[in-house]
């Protein structure tokens, strides 16, 4: 009898720790499914997120001359912070222009980066729709070429507002203008 305890207690030990080297091979398979399933889901918020940044200057382009155009957004974009930046690089004139969207993700930076329309783009130097400091100028720093703007979301979590005001005089592109503000154009 005192054979067959220890035969019930060997075999229960056994399946015991069967039972757990499943219970980790399976815990370990989850967290690598999941790991792969967050970095899509955060890699197609952070793409269709900077579409709207990459899409809006290209419609404000297309306005023509007195066209504003405003995107509002958040200061964190799935409670982490990311940055935005407009850069047009030039041979002796505009030869291309794209905004750059940066987030850290769980897992991974994202970085993207979008085609936008040719233009002179600057900081609006009034205060015809506000500016709130989100909007640094890259343009003096090297190796962003004839310009870049960098935006700073979580100084100003609200509007970026594009400002249509046309060719200037000596210029091949339009001029437009990007403000922050605190509450959209009206």
């Amino acid at each position: 009898m005192a054979s067959n305890k220890g035969q019930i207690a060997v075999e229960f030990l056994i399946y015991a720790g069967l039972f757990m080297i499943i219970a980790i091979a399976v815990y370990v398979l989850v967290s690598f499914t999941e790991k792969g399933e967050i970095g899509v889901r955060e890699s197609q918020l952070a793409n269709s997120f900077g579409y709207k940044f990459g899409y809006a200057p290209t419609v404000d382009f297309k306005g023509g001359e007195g066209f504003v155009y405003d995107i509002s957004f958040p200061a964190q974009l799935d409670n982490r912070p990311y940055n935005v930046t407009y850069i047009c690089m030039s041979d002796g004139g505009i030869s291309s222009c794209s905004a750059h969207i940066a987030w850290k993700g769980t897992y991974q930076q994202y970085e993207y980066v979008y085609t936008i329309a040719p233009a002179k783009y600057r900081i609006g130097s009034d205060n015809k729709f506000g500016t709130w400091g989100c909007l640094k100028d890259l343009s003096s720093t090297s190796g962003f070429g004839h310009y870049g703007i960098f935006l700073d979301p979580t100084t100003s979590p609200n509007h970026l507002i594009f400002n249509n005001i046309g060719i200037e005089p000596g210029n091949e592109y339009p001029t437009i203008e990007l403000y922050c503000s605190k509450k959209g154009v009206t």
